[in-house]
Order: C-alpha cells, then sequence, then structure tokens
C-alpha cells in the first residue's frame, strides 16, 4: 500500500486500527487448521484464551502426540486431583483433574485412562474429562487387579479385560464388549504356584496377554474363551518368545521407570515410593509393553509418600454428552 499521498495523522490512524485487532476476531477457519496442528500442551493453553479460539478448538485431539516413535509422558499424582505430567523434552506441566481423586488406574492405552473408583469402573481422557461410564463391576473392591483393553472405547469393537486371583487356585477374568450390559465371567484353574501374581495386561489381535511377575504368560482368545499359559524366554536373536514356538507381538519392557532415571528427572527424594501404571507404546518400529512396576522407598514406611503414576500417550478426546458404552 504506498502511503505518501495520505496525511501522517490519517496513516498512523489506519495503523492503530489494524494493531488493534484483537486476536480473538481470528476466521474460525484459520483458527481450528492451527488448533488441528497442536501438541497436547499447546492445545490446553490455546483452549484458554477466550471462548473464540476454545470453539475453534472442539475437533482438535493433539493427534500428532500419536506418532510414531513417541516416546509416553508420565502422569504423576497422589491420592488427590493434583497431577503432573512430564516429558523430558517439554518439562513440567501442572493438571487438576478432579476424576482423578480417589481413583486406581488400571489400564492405559491410546490417551485413554481405565479407572476404578469406589466400586465402579469407567474410562476417561484425563485432559479433555471425557468420561464414558461402564456397567456395574462384579467386586465392589479391587485387590492385585490388572486390565486391558483392545481399542478406544468409542470403538465398536472394544472389549475390556479384568483379571485377578479368586484363590490359590483360580484366576477370575470379566470381559465386557461395547454395548454389553453385564460383565462375563470366566474361571482359568492356574495354581499360583505355577502361575504367579499378575503384574500387567495387555491386548493383541484376538487376545488378551497377561503377564506374571516371573516368566509365566497367559493368553486369553476372546474368541475360543480359553487361556493357555506359556513361559517367556529370550529369542537368540532378540525378542520375546512363548515357549519355543509362539512369538509374543510385543516387547516386554521392564524397569522402564528405573531405566529412564525419572525420580532424579522429577526431583524426587529417596523417601518416596511410586507404583506405575504401563502401556503400550511404539518405539523403534516395535511394539514395547512397559510394564507396571512398584519402586520402593528407601526409607522407613511411616515417612514414605506414595504416589501414583501413569505412563500415557497424551490425546484430547472429545465424546458427544449422550455418548453410551
Amino acid at each position: 500500500m504506498d502511503t505518501s499521498d495520505i496525511p501522517r495523522s490519517v496513516s498512523i490512524s489506519i495503523y492503530r486500527s489494524k494493531e488493534a485487532r484483537p486476536w480473538s476476531d481470528l476466521p474460525s477457519d484459520l483458527l481450528t487448521l492451527i488448533a488441528l496442528r497442536l501438541t497436547i500442551i499447546e492445545l490446553l493453553c490455546f483452549r484458554r484464551i477466550c471462548k473464540h479460539w476454545y470453539a475453534a478448538s472442539l475437533t482438535a485431539s493433539a493427534q500428532i502426540e500419536s506418532a510414531p516413535n513417541q516416546k509416553p509422558w508420565l502422569l504423576l499424582r497422589g491420592n488427590g486431583s493434583k497431577c503432573l505430567l512430564y516429558k523430558e523434552s517439554i518439562g513440567h506441566y501442572y493438571l487438576d483433574i478432579p476424576e482423578m481423586s480417589g481413583a486406581t488406574c488400571i489400564a492405559s492405552y491410546q490417551g485413554w485412562l481405565l479407572l476404578f473408583k469406589e466400586g465402579s469402573i469407567f474410562f476417561l481422557c484425563p485432559f479433555s474429562s471425557a468420561k464414558i461410564a461402564l456397567p456395574h463391576f462384579p467386586h465392589s473392591q479391587l485387590s492385585d487387579h490388572v486390565a486391558a483393553f483392545s481399542s478406544p472405547p468409542t470403538s465398536p469393537d472394544c472389549i475390556v479385560s479384568v483379571i485377578g486371583r479368586s484363590d490359590a487356585m483360580n484366576l477370575e477374568l470379566h470381559l465386557l464388549h461395547r454395548g454389553d450390559k453385564k460383565w462375563t465371567k470366566h474361571t482359568l484353574m492356574y495354581h499360583i504356584n505355577h502361575f504367579k501374581t499378575i503384574t500387567c495386561a495387555t491386548y493383541h489381535n484376538g487376545d488378551f496377554y497377561y503377564l506374571d511377575t516371573g516368566t509365566g504368560a497367559l493368553a486369553f482368545n476372546v474368541k475360543n474363551k480359553s487361556g493357555t499359559r506359556y513361559q517367556v524366554v529370550r529369542a537368540k536373536k532378540g525378542g520375546s518368545w512363548l515357549g519355543s514356538e509362539r512369538c509374543l507381538p510385543f516387547s516386554p519392557c521392564r524397569d522402564y521407570f528405573e531405566q529412564n532415571k525419572m525420580k532424579k528427572l522429577l526431583g524426587l527424594t529417596e523417601n518416596v515410593s511410586i507404583t506405575t501404571c504401563g502401556t503400550l507404546v511404539e518405539l523403534d518400529d516395535l511394539n514395547c509393553f512397559i510394564r507396571n512396576e512398584s519402586i520402593q522407598s528407601s526409607q522407613k514406611s511411616e515417612d514414605c509418600i506414595k504416589l501414583r503414576g501413569i505412563w500415557i500417550h497424551p490425546r484430547f478426546f472429545q465424546i458427544p454428552c449422550d455418548q453410551r458404552w
């Protein structure tokens, strides 16, 4: 624009008018395109600017966080709603997630958490507060139970599995398919001397896999409703095998928290004990199953601070208000 023939006072008035235009007046289409390209932290900040920006982000999901070879983030908390989200390249980000208060995370996958609280089980996306309640669970308390789900709870083929030991002789497995009104119970006869305490679970291609504290693995086929126990051994050329015939579809990763020196990175003292809920991630073109961990404090129990960690790929899922299981 040639301003040589415009009086100075008019020229300045034009530029001031342009500079004074509020950011909230940016076109909605442009704001939506920006929101779709944001990471989870950027998206959370973006939504707090104003109502216009909030509305423009309704279709954003932090999809960039799900790219292959992305290490999971750690969501750390006590027993309340205050949480710390940590990634080494980002640092600390603090969140208040009321739905997490008093809840226990029993599974984490693709940005969704499966939580148990006061006798109820529900899915939660902790960053958007999207919540999907599940039918009443047969037990009011969980003890050494672990869980897994096959796909996001919004998928029509999602299946949820919760397993625990009912006694020294039997394992009790509960399954719930999307749309079911009631859990299905399966009893698996595996003595605790032959299959130790289950520490974690995951799913792959029709089978739920459960790993114990030792080298035991149990594969439960959903279609056939049958379980098969294996002994996990290390293959000569890398990878893990079930016995001598079947290869695990994932690589179990033990001590992920300690191997990454998370206590030091988080600035935690030696009087802190941590239990973590693992997840399945793709690292270096390999499905890596980060196992649940229990890191004990070196201090006396009365002086110990107990924290809970969840490995998660942060995503921002939004669902209709009338979304039902």
